[in-house]
């Protein structure tokens, strides 16, 4: 399959082949594992909560107002459970779409900067089997929602910037998509596409969007969109959506690591790196290829120049920041793809003499050992901790079908068959998933919280309000439908608050206890340690009644 083939083929066709295969990486099989603890079911809560109070433009939990972030994705989760009602699959739809939809658009945006069909697959497929993207795509976050949204805008920046005639048109679109971005994670969805299309300008010295009276229009319908539900929400709840909204979502993000041990200097470049695995060996000839043809000032260059920009843009506001979380970069992937594509196609070119792919030959060997030191080293773990994956049988199918990739990246490298070589890296992302369909039974117990809630619900039929750890408080509230209080000795709280009680000190848990005869917990083993600590030599009893995946149930007494 050369290039020829993809010249044959139309961007139709291609693009098909593109979303199919898409579907069963990003989307089949999404109802396997029920959903996880602690941020997917903070999400499909919230929207619960929406559908529940019938309140559609303000996400909610635990029976109040919250605004971690603005109403557009929890109001797509929350028409998906109306319509079609709550499963994993119906709970994972939004995110999924948009995974698929996002690869179509890194095929829309690769083409249209350098008009080579081959050039714009590879981007598409490395994208959409891209480990970080994999993970977004099947998981109930806003973050594959917002970053799909994101490169639509900068994808009409880029066609405005190539076409004169489409030129007003794409002004327009891009500001809509920066608003529907903005309506879904905030500020950062006008901010990451207006850099990318200042830095590009500064390159050029030639501030064209600056000229056009469709920047104003555009810009006037940017605010006719995302402005009223920010204004609505201010007049309906006052300084409470300024501190939330503003305060806590976005400036003490900037001031304050909601994760420490994420706060330095070289995690997000780490991420880059590791996120699109397994093409990330191929970042070392990208970077010498892509500055090569910067040196040369061609009219590709402006377009590697435009992405280096579209990265810049999203790390110049994330990169300072004292949170750090990996989906915070996630909008910046597209461009790596594309990069990482640009190289591959130079590469792959017949014209090119053979010393120019070394760099595939290379990295094809370097990934052959790569996972042969994969499979010694996961056998060994699951060896290892044998007593919590429960078996072994999904750790020895990965092992087969790894050692399967490896055999055929090895044959077709030495061929010289480097498109197909490429191809058989799919089959590393394919793993994942096949591993997860028969890890399942051993891994949900420890992910998700549905089974120690469904068997707390048989234990307990009070309906009485329910004590948890903090990282379980989302998941047993979303599984039970139960008033929630979390036991946290010592802790600081929830980053974002949630209404409900927190007991962080013996007093406090003490206190808790008193007010109810009998009351159950589903805990961790630290906070089961907590407990019986509390209560020694006090008037209570404590059964621990049920434990699965290193929760608890317990039943506390008062005598």
């Amino acid at each position: 399959m050369d290039k020829t083939i993809f010249d044959k083929l139309g961007h139709v066709k291609l693009v098909l082949i593109l979303l199919g295969f898409s579907y069963f990486l990003l989307m089949f099989g999404n109802n396997i594992v029920s959903l996880t603890h602690p941020d997917e079911v903070f999400y499909i809560q919230s929207a619960k909560e929406m559908v529940q109070y019938h309140k559609w433009f303000t996400p909610m939990i635990f029976d109040e107002i919250q605004f971690e972030k603005p109403f557009l994705a929890f109001a797509l989760f929350a028409a998906a459970i109306k319509w079609f009602g709550l499963t994993p699959f119906v709970a994972r739809f939004w995110p999924s779409l948009f995974g698929i939809i996002g690869v179509g658009i890194t095929y829309w945006i690769a083409w249209a900067m350098f008009e080579r069909k081959r050039l714009a697959f590879l981007a598409a497929l490395i994208i959409s089997s891209s480990f970080i993207y994999l993970a977004l795509s099947r998981a109930v976050l806003t973050d594959m929602i917002f970053s799909v949204i994101v490169a639509i805008s900068i994808g009409f920046i880029c066609m405005a910037f190539k076409s004169e005639k489409h030129r007003n048109v794409s002004i327009i679109l891009a500001f809509v998509f920066s608003a529907l971005a903005v309506l879904t994670k905030g500020l950062l969805g006008f901010l990451f596409p207006g850099a990318a299309a200042l830095i590009y300008m500064v390159y050029r010295k030639d501030f064209l969007l600056f000229r056009q009276k469709a920047t104003l229009l555009g810009f006037l319908l940017f605010l006719l969109i995302s402005l009223p539900w920010h204004i609505v929400m201010y007049n309906m709840h006052g300084q409470f959506f300024i501190d939330e909204y503003f305060g806590n979502v976005h400036v003490r993000r900037i001031l304050g690591a909601e994760h420490k041990r994420l706060d330095n200097w070289y995690f997000y470049f780490g991420l880059m790196f590791a996120g699109v695995l397994p093409w990330s060996l191929f970042w070392f000839p990208t970077i010498k290829k892509v500055f090569d043809q910067i040196k040369k000032k061609t009219k590709e260059s402006d377009w590697l120049v435009f992405l280096i920009g579209w990265i810049v843009s999203v790390l110049i506001f994330t990169q300072p920041a004292a949170s750090k979380l990996a989906s915070y970069i996630f909008p910046l992937f597209p461009a790596v793809a594309i990069l990482l594509a640009f190289y591959l196609d130079s590469a792959l070119d017949k014209e090119k003499s053979e010393n120019k792919s070394i760099g595939l030959r290379i990295c094809g060997y370097a990934m052959v050992a790569v996972l042969i030191g994969i499979i010694i080293g996961g056998n060994i773990a699951g060896r290892m901790y044998i007593d919590v994956i429960g078996s072994m049988r999904p750790i020895l199918i990965a092992s087969v079908i790894v050692a399967i990739v490896a055999f055929l990246i090895a044959i077709f490298n030495i061929r010289r068959q480097y498109l197909l070589m490429l191809f058989s890296y799919i089959g590393i992302s394919a793993t994942l998933l096949v591993m997860l369909f028969f890890a399942k039974p051993y891994i949900e117990p420890w992910v998700s919280c549905k089974d120690v809630s469904m068997a707390l619900n048989k234990l307990d039929k009070t309906n009485s309000r329910i004590l948890s750890s903090k990282f379980y408080v989302r998941g047993v509230r979303f599984y039970t439908d139960r008033k929630m209080a979390v036991i946290d000795i010592a802790g600081k709280g929830f980053w974002s608050p949630h209404p409900i009680p927190f007991l962080n000190t013996d007093q406090m848990v003490i206190d808790y206890l008193n007010e109810e005869e009998v009351n159950y917990a589903v805990v961790k083993e630290g906070n089961v340690e907590d407990l019986y600590r509390i209560l020694k030599g006090k008037e209570y009893k404590i059964e621990n009644l049920f434990g699965i995946g290193g929760k608890h149930i317990l039943r506390i007494t008062k005598l």
